[in-house]
């Protein structure tokens, strides 16, 4: 396996930011870490720091792994109240990553995307604002003008945290057929049909599913059966588990299960769900308690089961990845500053630290992939 061409890249919070709690966070990333990876031994070396990136707090590559697309987490872009998203080439031998474009987003706290299977689109959640947009993207990897902006309204019972709308995540199915998108301010999980010829967003039926009040849903997953949907809950620190029919659109709740262990009273907020490639085990993870929660999922009917609960090796993970064949996990610590890699037992979902790497500031996402595609 020594012949994959690893990567690992690490968004981070690169400045001053302001929660939706109204903590102010001081940023200490030094734009994306690009780290490249032994796939036999989950061995990290760095390779590459962008500096000057602002707030690059989500990222994702395309299938070529030649253009890598990045959030700017800000609230205010060119005069404007509004984030951003940036584009970049990569240079797949040294990590370098070379700014193409920005275009900003519309809303406030640009904080999470995707791009379609065809890397055509890509899709993005504005978290403050509570707004969702989509980017075309041209032939040399650079972003359009965006081609649809839809604002979210509503609140929620916590006067702090859900004042207002607050768009947190996207998923797509798989088959490009409909969006998710997770609302932590008004306990909602939108779904959206999506015209790709026009690059837009249409209210699906029904056009979102209502959590219960104060879950604050933030992210989802799809099952790669494309059958079952999990949202992880930030607030309620618990997961909910869907079934999804993609002919209809139509979703059906399935079960609602904690992150945290029984009697746990201590402050805790859910943060990025996953599911291990094969399809066998889901993990979420929880900041205050500092751990993954590791669920077995039924193929048959999408029900979850708590397998374990384990230490991430540092202080609020706010995100983590999986290697392309499942054999490592990756923490990413934004409180402790470190990246935590772990080897995964197959047969179980436990996870065992194999190695870490200190120094990697206010990490807020973590991507794996193979570039030799």
């Amino acid at each position: 396996m020594q012949n994959k061409n690893r990567m690992v890249f690490v968004g981070t919070f690169s400045e001053t930011l302001t929660l939706g709690t109204g903590e102010i966070v001081k940023g200490r990333g030094e734009g994306i870490y690009v780290l490249r990876m032994n796939p036999d031994t989950g061995e990290l070396t760095l390779l590459k720091k962008t500096l000057g990136e602002p707030n690059p707090s989500y990222v994702a590559l395309d299938k070529s792994r030649k253009f890598l697309y990045s959030t700017n987490e800000l609230k205010q872009y060119k005069g404007l109240a509004s984030g951003a998203v940036s584009s970049f080439s990569v240079d797949s031998e040294n990590g370098q990553l070379t700014v193409l474009n920005r275009r900003a987003t519309g809303g406030t706290d640009t904080t999470h995307l995707v791009l379609d299977d065809n890397d055509t689109h890509v899709f993005i959640a504005n978290f403050m604002s509570g707004s969702v947009c989509v980017v075309p993207i041209a032939e040399d990897g650079s972003l359009d003008m965006p081609t649809c902006f839809l604002q979210h309204k509503g609140t929620g019972p916590d006067p702090i945290r859900q004042a207002g709308p607050h768009a947190h995540g996207f998923e797509l199915d798989k088959g490009n057929k409909r969006a998710f998108v997770p609302d932590l301010g008004n306990d909602r999980l939108y779904i959206y049909n999506i015209d790709f010829e026009h690059g837009h967003l249409y209210a699906s039926d029904p056009p979102y599913v209502q959590l219960e009040a104060g879950d604050g849903p933030r992210h989802c997953v799809l099952h790669q059966n494309g059958k079952f949907l999990y949202v992880i809950n930030e607030m309620g620190s618990t997961i909910c588990a869907y079934e999804y029919t993609q002919e209809t659109g139509g979703i059906k709740f399935l079960q609602k299960i904690s992150t945290l262990p029984d009697g746990y009273k201590e402050h805790s907020t859910c943060s990025a769900i996953k599911i291990l490639p094969g399809g066998d085990y889901l993990y979420g993870s929880n900041r205050g308690h500092d751990s993954l929660a590791t669920y077995r999922i039924n193929h048959d009917t999408g029900i979850l089961t708590l397998v374990s609960i384990q230490p991430t090796g540092g202080s609020n993970p706010r995100d983590f990845d999986f290697d392309p064949e499942g054999n490592f996990l990756i923490a990413g610590n934004q409180a402790s500053n470190n990246l935590v890699v772990f080897r995964v037992t197959r047969e179980t979902g436990g996870i065992t630290e194999v190695s870490r790497v200190e120094n990697i500031y206010s990490s807020t996402c973590v991507k794996i992939y193979d570039m030799n595609v």
